[in-house]
């Protein structure tokens, strides 16, 4: 397993020389099993993981899971650029809220009144999943989720 910290705060991106050894970008987590891509959470810091996946691969295959829809943790995801690109795939798991299932939670936060692009205009292959506290499998890493202590559905 090989992983990098490509965000760490919380609530808004907080960049400065102050924070240079920890980053100053919101939650994102770039986890490599082999072959296999895991990204968890889509705070700010999926923006320079995008730049960075873009950069070191032609096809990417890769799975996002947000561990619950703050803004935190989602404000990246509508830069994200190999959402961009017809090549690649995306599956993104997570809780859908009481009244809101989570493709639309997704979608919702790129509706035009707060972002120029929608979820429909991106080319990648995009999927969702629900999540709930559970056991399951993705090509052969074995997951189980638990609801958190923290408002809101949150899994970890």
């Amino acid at each position: 397993m090989k992983f990098t910290f490509w965000g760490v705060r919380g609530s808004i991106p907080s960049p400065g020389p102050e924070v240079v050894k920890y980053g100053g970008n919101t939650p994102c987590v770039e986890l490599w099993f082999d072959d296999l891509l895991i990204i968890l959470d889509a705070g700010s810091g999926i923006r320079p993981l995008g730049i960075s996946l873009m950069d070191r691969f032609d096809k990417i295959n890769g799975h996002i899971f947000i561990t619950h829809m703050h803004w935190d943790h989602i404000q990246g995801l509508p830069f994200f650029a190999p959402l961009r690109s017809s090549k690649n795939t995306f599956k993104i798991f997570g809780c859908e809220e009481a009244d809101l299932p989570l493709n639309q939670i997704v979608a919702d936060q790129m509706k035009s009144v707060y972002f120029p692009v929608s979820l429909n205009d991106l080319n990648a292959n995009i999927s969702f999943q629900n999540l709930y506290e559970e056991f399951f499998s993705i090509e052969g890493l074995h997951v189980r989720t638990t609801y958190i202590n923290h408002p809101g559905n949150t899994l970890g």
